[in-house]
């Protein structure tokens, strides 16, 4: 008789617990739908693989909210890793952002930049991958930059 009240209390706890996380991942999910501020600047770090190429720098994040449209301007501000000013495309909804092919707004020739994996983490962290053309192979190298805001 003890075991089945024993099995009983336990099958009792296995549904409240599976029911409770239920609800969390609802309530989880509706957080996610809040647009994420993607505008501001950043103290990042470029790395390669593991390897760190060079940081701390600046980048800047900007959007023209009169403009209504779905991409921002990402710009190495103080022109100590990489010369780039480009826009990349963005989901608000979940904090990401990338481009396929943007051609750098700082550069006369057109030089090809490339952003992929780009994310907002927890409003407080950046991290993307960008490639350049004007590497010494052309995207040739994928370099991590991750860093906070500053501001």
């Amino acid at each position: 008789m003890k075991k089945i009240i024993y099995l009983l209390g336990l099958i009792t706890i296995g549904i409240f617990a599976s029911c409770e996380r239920e609800v969390n991942t609802s309530i989880s999910d509706s957080t996610n739908s809040v647009n994420i501020n993607l505008a501001g600047q950043w103290e990042v770090t470029a790395y390669n693989d593991t390897s760190t190429i060079f940081g701390p720098f600046k980048v800047i994040t900007l959007q023209n909210p009169s403009a209504k449209n779905d991409s921002i301007t990402i710009q190495d501000s103080e022109v100590k890793f990489w010369n780039f000013q480009i826009k990349a495309s963005v989901n608000e909804k979940n904090g990401t952002f990338q481009t396929k092919l943007s051609t750098c707004e700082m550069s006369e020739d057109g030089i090809g930049v490339k952003i992929s994996n780009g994310k907002i983490v927890n409003t407080d962290s950046i991290y993307f991958e960008i490639q350049f053309e004007d590497d010494e192979t052309p995207y040739g190298n994928t370099y991590q930059l991750k860093g906070h805001r500053i501001s």
